[in-house]
């Protein structure tokens, strides 16, 4: 099967957070851009995909998703304190499709929320903020019955912790996809 997991820039966060390192981040700001992302997953990725989104945009993003989306809860050990009464601890994951499988054993029961621990987010020296855990790399990929054979493409590989992870899971070299951040494919 064929996966991808997408974690652009969240809307609105394009010029905040990439936009000194990556100019082409920019266009994440509009929503048209994650309509279109969300179209592309839908049309290239059948099988399955997910996408990463920070919960102030799910309001938005959600209603632009075919109808057998469903949404996950990535919720963190650690949050950034800012000057709001509640905390932001949790992003959203909305993904669709997967591998279709019986019930896992009852002892292995996967659920569409997960707390994991992290430390706080750092700038990289390439400017790409955070990274996403290998506890959370590998909840997704349970998510979408991933496993060994399988194609993950990691449409914006950032830091490369998601490649690393499913590297890690399936013990083979990592394949990197086409990223519409960048201005050309790798290898081109």
């Amino acid at each position: 099967m064929k996966f991808a997991y997408a974690d652009p820039p969240y809307l609105g966060y394009g010029e905040k957070h990439y936009g000194r390192h990556h100019p082409e981040a920019l266009v994440w700001d509009d929503p048209k851009t994650h309509r279109d992302l969300i179209n592309r997953l839908s049309d290239e990725w059948p099988d399955g995909w997910v996408l990463s989104l920070h919960a102030p945009s799910l309001r938005t993003l959600l209603p632009m998703c075919p109808a057998d989306v469903r949404v996950g809860a990535a919720c963190k050990g650690f949050a950034q304190v800012r000057p709001m009464r509640v905390q932001y601890a949790w992003e959203p994951i909305i993904w669709r499709g997967g591998r279709k499988a019986k019930a896992p054993r009852p002892d292995a029961i996967l659920r569409d929320w997960i707390v994991y621990g992290n430390r706080p987010r750092a700038r990289t020296d390439d400017g790409i903020m955070g990274r996403k855990p290998l506890e959370f790399c590998e909840w997704i990929f349970d998510v979408l019955g991933a496993e060994a054979g399988d194609i993950l493409d990691d449409l914006f590989p950032g830091n490369g912790s998601v490649t690393a992870a499913w590297h890690k899971r399936i013990s083979a070299p990592p394949q990197m996809a086409f990223s519409p951040l960048f201005a050309e494919r790798p290898g081109e």
